[in-house]
């Protein structure tokens, strides 16, 4: 009867859940007629038949099925046995099909400890109770904990089951929706492609399963760029669900349509995603109740659309009951409830209500702030959930903005630009405070540390996406192993130093202190994105100006991919040789957009910009934005006559708004030069990356040669060749140099096989292991000790993120920020190496002759367009990558 019971179990989890209906009753009735009734074998039968009965809707029965399992569980086995973990697993399903998701959260917790102190490892009802305890810690709002209960599972099934286990897709899933959620999108993308092709092969009637994973892949696919597929899946996501008998989770069905609402809408279709929305609308109202929140939600965003659609009344209708319903439902701080209370802000702003918007926006806002920028929080959660928190401060920012409070609005706009670099800039800050040496190494090693967890559990979530089980458990290991040390590290600086902490938390500069930093004829440019329009502050030494176009975050979004697919060196163009058709007029629709004609007098009068942006528009080189059309109809444009932005104005890019205490070194003269580059590799590192495909650098070595005569050949120190290996950079006084070059290919994380970080390529070691692989990655560059001026990395894409959908300069540029350098000289893409070459020089030629490095590189850029430079040069696409990056 045992097996009856079992196969039962498979036969739901097979989405089959009218015949696993059948066979569970049949199964009770044959226990009662043995006399076995009041035994463990009906308390496992009934624990089976309230999953069953759940998804067959049945919640009256099922509730009564999972209590009389945990009292027989009990009164048989014990409350610490197996048997009891099954049955609060089974209270758990039913709890959570009636959005009673505190409730289940406990149930599936208990179930999950008891499970993993009481049960066979290898019984996969372990990783069921974890997976399903790790789905409700998300549902309430415990995303840290759900991460890592989401990691116990998979490991645990990595180690314990077969392949061709549903537990075994089960855990990864969850881990690829969480990975998802929390901003982690090279990992969920990895998981999630995993869990779709093992369904696909194993699990092909598992509709309702394959639905949710098909749906979470599609969500990582739009966080990379690739909307159009991610829609695709979203519907078809939808079918699936069509198909599925199961019914545990009612309001399961409407996900894909409302997201795919979403991409309609994020696109400009607001017809399609309405009618989206309303499909989405019709399944909750037909299977969730009035007061359940997941209803409330849909109809929230249906209201946000027809905010978007122009109509503010109506939106305002169908908001007001729904989030009447979230309010009582959810906590004030919880991540479900509060960006959709800043879309109620916002209908109320387009009805013209800016004073009631601005107090709820402002209410939120700080709560936001608070979960955020909360001391007791790890830095991951920090770094994780600013992205999802950044659209409520920037409709703060507006709406502060609108009502005349410019110290929120600057406040504000500094939290919705808040990433993994202006943690890292606060984290210097840090110990550049520090009272001694000793204290300043030893919040570097705490930090260094945490670093260190995060590159660890990458590695661990990559392992487990190739069913690498042995490799995800050493890993598991190492994380164990390296939380101890922080631990102990954390418990020092709290003893010897306890503001020390606290200080490396990204707390927002005041507006006054900033403008006060401010040179004369220096100005902060900071545009933000909003739904329906772009709101950018001007900040000076004398005041905060700012402005607005009516251009919607769709149309930006278009112009910003439009101009990027121009410069793209893979396109058709460029590989039949010929150079691409720069995009002129995205490039003038930009500038119009980023810069409104509200700022233009005081923009006459700055000539020196630091430009301070997050998302889509960090990616952006201003420089090459284009002031006026003129002479841009014709079919063809010469880049020399155009009035780029780099003509009036020089740009640094703002990496945070804290400003850098560190002393730069006095006299040009004296600074002490390293240039590494031109190194000498196979067409395999020994690290397993495929490099064949990397051209030669001839003119790295003439770059380097060139710079090292800027400095005098007593103060230059080169490592070209041979000579460019990661054990020679080691073996020096880094920390003595005040310029570092890197001439050198750059490779994205993500973007070969074996490769997850973002890495400069130097010549292969001369021993074994990390340390000569011939690769330097980010979390190598971390460990580094620098105190350099400037690190220039003329190598491609060294601005990008730390892996696909990574945010802009969270790779190689924070690593470096974090290693000690106060500047850097990088690319956006792939740059020619005579051009960077030139570029570069002349640049450093103009900064040692006491010229500021923002206007030198300005310089520099102005002769390449002027025509003197090498053939082509003039093209944006050479003298636009490179920017500065800095204090």
């Amino acid at each position: 009867m045992r097996g009856q019971t079992r196969l039962a179990w498979s036969l739901d989890y097979s989405d089959q859940a009218e015949a696993a209906l059948e066979v569970g009753e049949r199964t009770l009735a044959r226990i009662a007629q043995a006399g076995l009734t009041g035994t463990a074998l009906e308390a496992e039968a009934q624990t089976v038949m309230a999953t069953i009965l759940t998804d067959t809707k049945q919640i009256a029965r099922a509730e009564a099925s999972a209590r009389r399992a945990l009292a027989l569980a009990e009164a048989t086995s014990g409350g610490q046995s197996a048997a009891a973990s099954f049955a609060h697993n089974g209270l758990g399903t039913v709890a959570y099909a009636q959005g009673r998701y505190s409730e289940a959260e406990h149930e599936y917790g208990i179930a999950a400890d008891l499970a993993a102190r009481c049960q066979d490892p290898a019984d996969p009802a372990v990783v069921n109770q974890m997976a399903s305890h790790a789905g409700t810690l998300f549902m309430v709002g415990q995303l840290e904990g759900a991460l890592s209960e989401a990691k116990r599972a998979a490991n645990h099934a990595a180690a314990h089951l077969p392949e061709d286990s549903p537990l075994q897709t089960l855990a990864l899933g969850n881990l690829g929706a969480i990975l998802l959620t929390t901003g982690r999108y090279a990992e969920a993308q990895k998981a999630l492609a995993r869990v779709v092709e093992l369904e696909g092969t194993y699990q092909a009637e598992s509709w309702h399963y394959r639905a949710i994973s098909l749906s979470n892949y599609a969500g990582v696919l739009r966080r990379l760029g690739r909307l159009e597929e991610a829609e695709a899946l979203w519907l078809q996501a939808a079918r699936f669900h069509e198909k599925a008998s199961i019914g545990r989770d009612p309001a399961s069905p409407s996900f894909p349509l409302r997201n795919a609402a979403d991409a309609a809408q994020e696109r400009g279709d607001l017809a399609v995603a309405r009618a989206r929305r309303d499909a989405a609308v019709a399944i909750v109202d037909t299977a969730l109740p009035e007061d359940d929140p997941e209803r409330a939600r849909t109809h929230m965003e249906r209201a946000l659309t027809r905010l978007a659609q122009g109509d503010a009344h109506a939106a305002l209708a169908e908001a007001a009951p729904a989030m009447a319903v979230l309010r009582r439902r959810f906590e004030a701080d919880d991540v479900r409830r509060m960006p959709l209370e800043i879309g109620e802000a916002r209908i109320l702003a387009a009805l013209g209500r800016e004073e009631e918007a601005w107090a709820l926006a402002q209410g939120v806002a700080q709560r936001l702030e608070t979960r955020l920028l909360d001391a007791t929080a790890s830095r991951g959660d920090l770094v994780r959930f600013a992205p999802t928190f950044a659209p409520g401060f920037a409709v703060a920012a507006d709406l502060a903005l609108r009502t005349g409070r410019e110290e929120a609005a600057f406040r504000y706009l500094q939290l919705a630009n808040m990433s993994d670099i202006v943690v890292v800039t606060r984290e210097v800050a840090a110990r550049a405070a520090a009272v001694d040496a000793q204290t300043a190494e030893l919040l570097r090693s705490f930090q260094d540390r945490l670093h260190r967890r995060r590159a660890l559990e990458r590695e661990n979530s990559f392992a487990l996406s190739a069913g690498e089980g042995p490799r995800a458990a050493r890993l598991a290991a190492e994380i164990a192993a390296n939380d101890t040390e922080i631990a102990a590290l954390g418990k020092r600086l709290e003893r010897e130093v306890p503001s020390l902490r606290t200080l490396g938390r990204p707390e927002p500069v005041a507006l006054a202190d900033y403008r006060a930093g401010l040179a004369p004829g220096e100005a902060l440019v900071a545009p933000l994105l909003l739904e329906d329009h772009v709101v950018t502050i001007l900040v000076t030494r004398e005041r905060l100006a700012w402005g607005q176009s009516a251009q919607p975050r769709s149309a930006v979004r278009g112009q910003l991919r439009t101009l990027r697919a121009s410069l793209d060196p893979a396109s058709p163009r460029a590989i039949a040789g010929e150079p691409p058709v720069f995009a002129y007029e995205a490039a003038h629709g930009l500038y119009q957009a980023l810069f409104p004609e509200d700022l233009a007098e005081v923009l006459v009068d700055h000539r020196d910009l630091v430009y301070f942006a997050g998302g889509d528009l960090a990616g952006l080189p201003p420089a090459l934005l284009v002031r006026d059309d003129a002479g841009l109809n014709g079919a063809r444009v010469d880049p020399a006559q155009v009035d780029w932005l780099v003509r009036g104005h020089s740009v640094r890019i703002a990496p945070s708004l804290l400003t850098d205490k560190r002393a730069w070194r006095s006299e040009a003269g004296r600074r002490r030069f390293l240039g590494v580059g031109a190194p000498v590799s196979g067409p395999v590192g020994s690290a397993g990356v495929d490099l064949s495909d990397l051209a030669p650098l001839p003119g790295a070595e003439r770059e380097l040669e060139a710079l090292a005569s800027v400095f005098g050949q007593d103060r230059a120190t080169l490592l070209v060749g041979e000579e460019a290996r990661e054990e020679a950079l080691a073996a020096l006084p880094l920390e003595d140099f005040d310029i570092l070059a890197f001439a050198v290919h750059g490779l994205a994380g993500g973007t070969r096989v074996g490769l997850e970080e973002p890495a400069l390529v130097l010549a292969p070691g001369r021993g074994e292991g990390a340390a000569a692989d011939g690769l330097l990655v980010a979390s190598e560059v971390m460990r580094l000790r620098l105190d350099a001026d400037w690190v220039i990395l003329s190598a491609c894409d060294t601005a990008s993120g730390g892996a696909p959908g990574a945010p802009i300069f969270a790779g190689l540029a924070a690593a470096f920020l974090h290693a000690g350098a106060h500047s850097l000289l990088v690319s956006h893409w792939p740059v020619r190496d005579d051009v960077a070459a030139q570029l570069v020089v002349r640049a450093v030629e103009e900064h040692a002759r006491g010229r500021d490095a923002a206007r030198a590189l300005q310089r520099a850029q102005l002769e390449l367009i002027a025509g003197r430079g090498p053939d082509g040069a003039a093209q944006p696409g050479n003298w636009a990558a490179m920017v500065l990056v800095g204090h």
